[in-house]
């Protein structure tokens, strides 16, 4: 009987320390940083633009975005979530004036570094936010007359090369590596330079993806 009782007391400490151990290594597990990759889709625009001593609110104009993403643990419930994205923003003006059309079209593409803190509000919602820099990549921008384009420019001379914003939003995890991304970004600087009379240009707007997690 002794022996019986010595024998099960032995398998149960084993098994509490065998379950102790893997409880350990799992939020080992939890605590490292995750990589993973982000694409989708945002509607934005670049607030007021002045022609000649006419000013115009751009309308929304839709981009996508796709990149890398960091998920690092920090504790508490929250996380560091560092990302790199090619993003496409720019807006659209359109003016019908005695039966002509007018419009002018511009699409810029930036590199979008977010660093952004997440807070766990529930194991499956995150609420994030936090600043972001946007570096120039390139710019195109149309006149168009009646749909039928006058004029173009690739030109990137009088567009600033890099901009400090912010970005706030939500995660949800549809899964443990699927996951739904939801944000409103704008910057705090001008997207034209300032020499350029366009103190109201700045980028803004919205922004959904899709995220997978390794």
């Amino acid at each position: 009987m002794k022996k019986l009782f010595i024998i099960g007391l032995g398998l149960t400490v084993s098994s509490l320390a065998f379950k102790a151990s893997a409880q350990t290594s799992q939020s080992a597990a939890n605590d490292q940083m995750r990589i993973g990759i982000r694409a989708g889709a945002n509607l934005m625009n670049m607030g007021k633009l002045q022609i000649a001593d006419q000013s115009y609110s751009t309308d929304s104009k839709v981009g996508f975005q796709v990149g890398l993403y960091g998920d690092l643990p920090m504790g508490g419930g929250f996380a560091f979530l560092p990302e790199i994205m090619y993003i496409q923003k720019g807006a659209k003006i359109k003016e019908t004036v005695l039966g002509t059309t007018g419009e002018f079209d511009t699409k810029v593409n930036y590199l979008d570094i977010p660093l952004l803190i997440g807070y766990k509000a529930t194991p499956e919602l995150t609420v994030f936010a936090g600043p972001q820099v946007s570096f120039l990549l390139s710019q195109k921008s149309t006149g168009l007359v009646n749909n039928d384009p006058q004029t173009e420019s690739t030109d990137t001379e009088n567009f600033s090369k890099s901009l400090a914003g912010a970005a706030v939003g939500l995660g949800y995890s549809i899964t443990p590596n699927i996951n739904l991304n939801a944000r409103y970004m704008m910057d705090f600087q001008n997207a034209l330079k300032d020499d350029v009379n366009q103190d109201k240009i700045k980028n803004k707007g919205f922004a959904l993806s899709l995220g997978y997690t390794f």
